[in-house]
């Protein structure tokens, strides 16, 4: 194959795989009531499905970036490919809900590394010239696979069953590694360095215990073991950073967070997914609970979104490149404060076209902040530090999803309990907008957040940033 060729190959793949990965996120939710029925366990033990999840990723993803540098990118690249794969179709032939939870888990180690290891390897091939544009490429599985996941998880669970939803991934995953295997090259530099262990451990244990009390806060609020939870996080951070800074090879190299662009990349990231990832998760509760619409329809509504940043993709990357990162980021979330609130305004399920309307001019205002703010925090830096700033955005990019989904949840509950319903009863009809307001208003508030700190970027275009 020729270069160019080559590098379309390396996207492409990715693309599958990150679209796969994103789906795997929120589609297995459809599924959670017909899986507890069929297991003979409460509709609360399965959280455990999702969680074990959850748990893998946090451990996957620190040692990434090792992995990859000890054993090379392609074969730990083509491995997480298989792990994440065969250990979805294995979920399919669970008997038992500790088969399910382990299989996820197992399932979740392979996602973890897909994601830093696949971007590694792209920005490793792509000149940095060619980084907004091939950022923008990859960006739209992550706004296309929550948006259609129930509409795409209803439609397998009404025609075939809950299984099918693991399956599918299976074959396609296989498919893409013996493809890789073929035409994949190894690149040469391999780096053997001893493992930073300690570093690991307590990373691991850093965002295993953000993603479990995160989980917790949005099902039983500020509880005791919560809050002890969470105040365990500042000694944890205090002795990890201590390790790290002492350590001849760090896990994480905390120099890069001297890098002011890079740590407002982070912060800009938390705001957009708490408005994009969290609010999805607070709009098919609305559109299905609130309002009446069947999950697939509520995933055709929120599917428009991804048509929205298809639509705008290739013009964000010209205004990244012409005008920097703050410009294309302060119009996104601009829009994103302006529009969530008025999906407010669909009150009964005749307001379809409406809905398909409102859902892709706000895709169009979403799609414009997800290429810089991904292209920013690689920018900056050389293409040997790009496997441990993949690993550091990643993760930081799961626990953001996962707080984004959290302040919905919280705010949702906060809504039930001053409209005094009852969290176990259904929503009444007129009670839906005062128990949902509370979180369609955070929205805007949180992306004003992020557009003052997307203003305090400093323009990031040069000659070698035009495409």
């Amino acid at each position: 194959m020729t270069k160019l060729s080559y590098k379309k190959t390396i996207a492409i793949i990715y693309t599958i795989v990150l679209f796969l990965d994103r789906l795997d996120l929120t589609i297995v939710n459809v599924t959670l009531p017909t899986v507890a029925k069929y297991l003979n366990v409460s509709i609360i033990a399965t959280e455990w499905i999702n969680l074990s999840f959850l748990l893998a990723l946090a451990l996957s993803i620190p040692i990434s970036g090792w992995v990859s540098d000890r054993f090379g990118l392609k074969k730990i690249y083509i491995l997480a490919m298989l792990i994440f794969g065969i250990g979805s179709t294995l979920c399919a032939f669970a008997t038992t809900l500790n088969q399910l939870i382990f299989l996820r888990f197992a399932q979740g180690i392979g996602g973890g590394m897909l994601i830093p290891v696949g971007m590694t390897i792209i920005y490793r091939v792509y000149d940095k010239s060619e980084y907004a544009s091939i950022t923008s490429f990859t960006f739209i599985p992550s706004l296309i696979a929550p948006a259609i996941a129930p509409f795409f998880g209803g439609i397998l669970l009404e025609t075939f069953s809950w299984q099918f939803v693991f399956v599918f991934s299976g074959p396609i995953c296989l498919l893409l590694a013996i493809y890789s295997i073929v035409y994949l090259k190894e690149e040469s530099h391999k780096v053997k360095y001893p493992l930073d262990l300690m570093g690991f451990i307590i990373s691991s244990i850093i965002l295993i215990n953000i993603f479990y009390n995160l989980s917790q806060l949005s099902k039983v609020g500020f509880s005791l073991s919560v809050i002890l939870g969470l105040m365990a996080l500042i000694p944890l951070f205090w002795l990890f950073i201590k390790i790290e800074k002492n350590h001849k090879y760090p896990l994480i190299n905390l120099k890069f967070f001297k890098n002011n662009t890079f740590v407002r990349a982070n912060m800009i990231q938390l705001c957009f997914q708490i408005c994009h990832f969290g609010a999805i998760f607070m709009i098919g509760l609305f559109l299905q609970v609130g309002v009446g619409f069947s999950a697939m329809i509520a995933g055709l509504l929120m599917g428009m979104q991804a048509v929205g940043a298809m639509v705008i993709s290739r013009y964000s990357v010209h205004l990244f490149n012409k005008y920097g990162a703050s410009l294309p980021i302060a119009v996104g979330l601009i829009g994103i404060a302006i529009f969530t609130p008025m999906i407010m305004l669909i009150n009964n399920s005749n307001m379809l076209i409406f809905g398909l309307i409102l859902f892709f001019i706000r895709g169009i205002f979403s799609g414009l902040c997800g290429t810089p703010i991904q292209t920013i925090s690689v920018i900056n830096f050389n293409k040997k530090e790009i496997s441990t700033i993949n690993i550091i955005f990643n993760a930081c990019r799961q626990v953001s999803i996962s707080f984004g989904v959290v302040i919905s949840s919280l705010l949702i509950s906060l809504g039930m309990h001053i409209a005094k319903v009852p969290s176990t009863s259904y929503i009444p009809k007129d009670k839906v907008i005062e128990i949902f307001a509370y979180g369609f208003c955070a929205i805007p508030i949180i992306a004003i957040i992020g557009i003052y700190i997307v203003l305090g970027i400093t323009k990031t275009r040069s000659v070698e940033n035009i495409v």
